[in-house]
């Protein structure tokens, strides 16, 4: 007996998960664009380059959030003749955008504190303006822990590492404006190259996850656990000779290999297959299933 190969049609990302993920982006977009002058501002007055720098970060956040919420509108979208797998690569591209924004604003500023001639001039607008930022991103951290324990998302996770990293910069840069005051005001400008560095590192770590899910790099080996007994327990299944579970974009495309009893007419073989698809369709994150069916020895 030939092996069954039953084949799902392909299904966009959840539309809740889009919602949220584009809900947070857009707030992040809109504080940031509100922060990105006023950090600016604060720069011009006092001079201060870690100002600079929490400026030009809120300005590639702002950015590159638009491009992301672009991304995860066109990522919802279903499948049709032009893209037959759906448009799940549509986020890491969006994220790729982001990654090169922050690396180009990065070098300017890394020019600008390496440059500056003058020490800040701090007052309490630059302890205000970084406190307000701790303050928003914070609260967009916590908004996108609460959706990550509802509902695994690689945008919001994404979302919810920038807040926690633009929060120890932003205290770092506290740090920074208090010891400037005591007389090391030399440390503005080291610290706004400290800053510069985590913020490129972070640009480079974040377009070489996004490049490896375009290229459709591997679920992790917990998921592929997951997903595995999720097909185990769908009745008729014998055994489960492989499963590969690989990025399309954000979205898993999942191809599972199974045994049943050599038994079964081919309908009940077939039904089986579709079965697991439905199964494994059933999680958010897998936007296609493939069941391969095979008789027992």
């Amino acid at each position: 007996m030939a092996p069954l190969l039953a084949m799902s049609e392909v299904k966009p990302l959840d539309n809740g998960r889009t919602k949220t993920a584009s809900s947070l982006t857009i707030a992040t977009v809109v504080g940031s664009l509100l922060f990105a002058p006023a950090l600016l501002l604060v720069h011009l007055v006092s001079h201060s380059q870690l100002a600079l720098a929490q400026a030009a970060d809120s300005l590639s956040d702002s950015l590159g959030g638009i491009a992301l919420v672009f991304a995860l509108r066109a990522s919802a979208r279903e499948a049709d003749d032009d893209h037959p797998l759906g448009h799940g690569s549509a986020e890491p591209i969006g994220a790729l955008v982001v990654a090169i924004l922050v690396g180009t604003v990065s070098i300017e500023v890394l020019r600008s504190a390496l440059t500056a001639a003058r020490p800040p001039s701090l007052d309490g607008a630059v302890l205000g303006a970084f406190a307000g930022k701790i303050l928003f991103k914070s609260t967009i951290a916590a908004l996108a822990t609460r959706a990550l324990k509802m509902q695994q998302n690689p945008a919001i996770n994404a979302l919810r590492t920038d807040a926690l990293s633009d929060v120890l910069v932003c205290a770092l840069s506290i740090a920074g404006t208090l010891l400037a005051r005591v007389g090391w005001t030399k440390i503005d400008s080291l610290l706004a190259v400290a800053v510069v560095g985590y913020i490129s590192i972070s640009a480079i770590r974040l377009g070489r996850e996004n490049v490896a899910l375009l290229m459709g790099s591997s679920a992790s080996v917990e998921r592929r656990d997951a997903l595995r007994a999720i097909t185990s327990q769908v009745k008729g299944v014998v055994a489960i000779e492989r499963i590969v579970a690989t990025y399309f974009g954000s979205a898993l495309h999942v191809h599972v290999e199974l045994v049943v009893e050599r038994a079964l007419s081919l309908v009940e073989a077939h039904e089986i297959g579709h079965d697991v698809e439905r199964a494994l369709l059933r999680e958010s994150d897998v936007s296609r299933a493939v069941a391969h069916v095979g008789p027992a020895p």
